[in-house]
């Protein structure tokens, strides 16, 4: 098979794979909002909230990366290195576990940032 019919099905498969992860991530924030811990005691302080919402804005930057595939990455994945710092520098202690979260959500702005270079050098060629 040629190379012009292999590069725009490899950028197919990638675009979707990112937007099938980011939905399931999307589904699951939205979810636990929607159901929280019932087994939360006492109400989440401000500061929490504020690093709650990061991550919030890095799960809304892979939905915007359904459309704009640069930028809405971009700003997933800048959002989270900026949520960990703002969070050691708040507490003043970093969880590990908080890599789950990362697992979550890079992988499919990788894969969306991958899929726009292949798709620019697709036009540009």
């Amino acid at each position: 098979m040629s190379e012009t019919k292999t590069v725009p099905r490899l950028v197919s498969v990638i675009r979707w794979t990112a937007r099938l992860w980011s939905t399931l991530v999307f589904t699951m924030a939205v979810l636990e909002i929607l159901y929280p811990d019932s087994y939360a005691a006492e109400p989440v302080p401000a500061v929490d909230w504020f690093l709650l919402s990061l991550w919030g804005v890095a799960i809304l930057g892979l939905a915007a990366a359904w459309r704009w595939e640069a930028i809405g990455a971009t700003v997933a994945i800048v959002t989270m290195f900026l949520r960990e710092i703002a969070f050691l520098l708040i507490k003043g202690f970093w969880h590990p576990a908080f890599l789950l979260v990362w697992v979550l959500i890079i992988p499919p702005a990788v894969l969306f940032l991958v899929a726009w270079m292949l798709s620019r050098r697709k036009q540009g060629a």
